[in-house]
């Protein structure tokens, strides 16, 4: 048998082998199939602790309710035996009532649910259509949104004048209340305390934003909830919504998200309310613990383990936490990344530092995103590369280099992270999501090219790695790529059969084809 004929047969036999694999493990994965494609996904647990009084003792709390960005599933109560619970309606939200009659004891409630959430990004028009009769109720001044007082009035007409449509007005509104100094004050501030003392939290900036665009005739209004991230937390969070064009819109004066609102935001009651209420006089403390959910975005979460699904599948390892996430991702994306640098050297002719380092490159952009982590990489890896050239003619070995190398990364680093910080320029912090091993590496690299090819060819293969990192920096932040490859190992036999035909190929690369054009196609005269 020719080499050609097991070549052929290697190639079919790795390939049938993933392929029926995957196909055994998708049927039941299909069983799951969702389409509302979460973005993140918590278990949130109420954990009340209270002592009743004399007569019946109760606690009020909101409770989440399925939109077209959340969803909530598998709700649990646990509690002291003598608790009654229900829920009822609330002004268009819903509220969870506890009660016990039993005197002087104490009492715990946990009451738990998952929480799938989808950011919500929404597009605002230059020009609004007037508001409908049905909307005027959110025109109205109330005890803390003072918006007929004369320092609203005269802040919200200063601001409309500047502002050449309705966009601009809401968007020189929005920038005003987030200018304002922004301090942890856990008491209720309204709007026009907050306009005097110019500092407030969430509650205070939501209430005069509110009151502002109520004062120029947009119907507004305040949401509540719980900014979830994996931690124990007493704190909520408000916001506002602006309805435009029929249509409510979120904005969040306090954290800078114009008509956006991320996937973490749990939303738990709309209106100007206290998130609990409960019996005075009584002993009570509370806390939210938020736990972060494993999940696969198109698959339905909160009422399994994927490992009960996929018994063979990857994900039980993170479940148990044998491995995070985040590192077993970087595990099996190496070698797709591996594969895509490896096609677009060998077939599209791209010169980069190496198949693997643009891969790892790509990984560190995920905590900084693509455009500030180019920046910043193309200027460190120029600066250090530069640098390192001088020391080059001194006439230092390769070993002494690199750590004068890595010296000058983290020294950069730490001053750029430091100078951030005093400047509250935040993207200067971002330097420290950089392994400096890699810019180490990524440098010393390329202040090798300059001293062999030149500054010119050097700046070229730079350039060629950096189109090779962007490629790899949106195979490695799709969460489809990564959740297959979770639920499917055995597609890295799909990656061994590509590599192989890869390994066999002896075509002409696209590079060459462009420069040596006029010589393969020449002009008839």
């Amino acid at each position: 048998m020719n080499s050609n004929k097991k070549f052929k047969i290697t190639v079919t036999i790795i390939s049938l082998l993933a392929l029926v694999s995957m196909l055994f493990k998708a049927i039941p994965v299909s069983r799951h199939f969702d389409s509302f494609y979460a973005e993140e996904v918590y278990r949130v647990t109420y954990k009340y602790f209270f002592k009743t009084n004399d007569g019946k003792t109760t606690i009020k709390t909101y409770l989440p309710k399925n939109s077209i960005r959340q969803r909530i599933s598998s709700s649990v109560f646990e509690g002291s035996e003598d608790i009654n619970f229900k829920k009822e309606g609330h002004h268009n939200n819903i509220k969870g009532i506890w009660s016990s009659s039993e005197e002087n004891s104490f009492k715990n409630i946990d009451y738990s649910f998952i929480f799938e959430g989808k950011s919500k990004k929404m597009q605002v028009a230059d020009h609004f259509g007037h508001p409908t009769d049905e909307y005027k109720l959110f025109l109205e001044e109330t005890e803390h949104i003072q918006v007929n007082d004369t320092a609203i009035d005269r802040i919200a007409n200063s601001l409309k004048e500047k502002a050449k449509n309705d966009r601009e007005t809401i968007q020189l509104v929005f920038d005003f209340v987030y200018n304002i100094p922004a301090a942890p004050i856990i008491t209720l501030t309204d709007a026009l305390t907050a306009l005097q003392q110019n500092r407030a939290s969430c509650n205070g900036k939501s209430r005069l934003f509110v009151a502002l665009v109520r004062n120029l005739g947009y119907p507004a209004r305040m949401k509540g909830g719980i900014i979830l991230e994996e931690t124990n937390k007493r704190t909520s969070h408000v916001w506002a919504e602006i309805n435009i064009n029929n249509k409510w819109v979120p904005f969040d004066p306090l954290n800078n998200h114009f008509a956006y609102l991320p996937a973490n935001y749990l939303e738990l009651y709309e209106g100007d309310e206290f998130l609990i209420t409960y019996t005075s006089q009584i002993n009570f403390d509370y806390i939210y613990e938020i736990e972060q959910v494993n999940h696969v975005p198109f698959l339905k979460a909160g009422s399994y383990r994927f490992s009960e699904i996929v018994p063979l599948s990857l994900l039980g390892l993170v479940e148990n936490n044998i491995i995070s996430g985040n590192a077993l991702m970087l595990l099996l994306m190496l070698p797709i990344g591996g594969l895509l640098v490896a096609f677009l050297r060998n077939v599209a002719g791209l010169r980069t530092f190496g198949i693997f380092l643009p891969v790892l490159i790509a990984f560190s952009f995920l905590e900084t995103g693509l455009g500030i982590g180019m920046l910043l990489f193309v200027f460190l890896i120029l600066f250090v590369g530069i640098v390192s050239k001088q020391f080059s003619r001194l006439g230092l070995l390769h070993t002494p280099k690199l750590v004068i190398s890595l010296s000058l990364m983290v020294l950069i680093i730490v001053l750029g992270s430091y100078l951030g910080m005093k400047t509250n320029m935040m993207w200067l912090t971002s330097l420290t999501f950089f392994p400096t091993i890699i810019l180490t590496i990524s440098a010393e690299r390329f202040s090798t090219l300059i001293a062999e090819d030149g500054f010119q060819k050097a700046t070229g293969t730079l350039l060629q790695t950096l189109l090779a990192v962007t490629l790899c920096y949106f195979l490695l932040a799709s969460e489809w790529v990564s959740s297959v490859i979770l639920l499917f190992p055995e597609f890295l036999l799909i990656i061994i059969a590509a590599a192989m035909l890869l390994g066999r190929y002896t075509g002409f690369r696209w590079t060459e084809l462009i420069r040596f054009g006029p010589i393969l196609n020449p002009k008839t005269v």
